[in-house]
């Protein structure tokens, strides 16, 4: 039987954990639904979803290159690459370890707001 869990994931460049270990090859899936706003500079204030501001790639700089900014992004393991999760997500995993999120952003910033309410189901092997 898969194991469903609820979580909410703060709008900020640290990964968060969600306590719970994936095994290599078990499938996660996750959805999530809400809005946060990333920082934007200047001053300007952007609201998003999960996926993300959509056309505005983030830079070297952000957790995740080339992914969209604000997007919620997840690893497995802490020393794993991290993967884009948006609002919806099914992996068969090839990693093993816990699992993370957080908000694509830079890790130098500290301005954010909202947060994303996720729904992760866990399936057995």
């Amino acid at each position: 039987m898969p194991l469903t869990i609820n979580k909410t994931i703060r709008p900020n460049a640290i990964w968060q954990e969600m306590y719970l270990r994936v095994r290599e090859g078990q499938r996660l899936v996750m959805s999530a639904e809400g809005i946060w706003s990333p920082e934007m500079r200047p001053a300007t204030i952007t609201w998003c979803g999960a996926n993300g501001i959509e056309g505005l790639l983030a830079g070297d700089d952000y957790l995740l290159p080339g992914a969209n900014v604000g997007a919620l992004i997840c690893r497995v393991g802490s020393e794993n690459p991290p993967m884009a999760a948006g609002v919806y997500f099914d992996l068969f995993s090839p990693y093993e370890g816990p699992l993370f999120m957080a908000m694509n952003e830079n890790p130098d910033y500290q301005n954010q707001a909202g947060s994303i309410q996720a729904q992760i189901i866990l399936f057995e092997r």
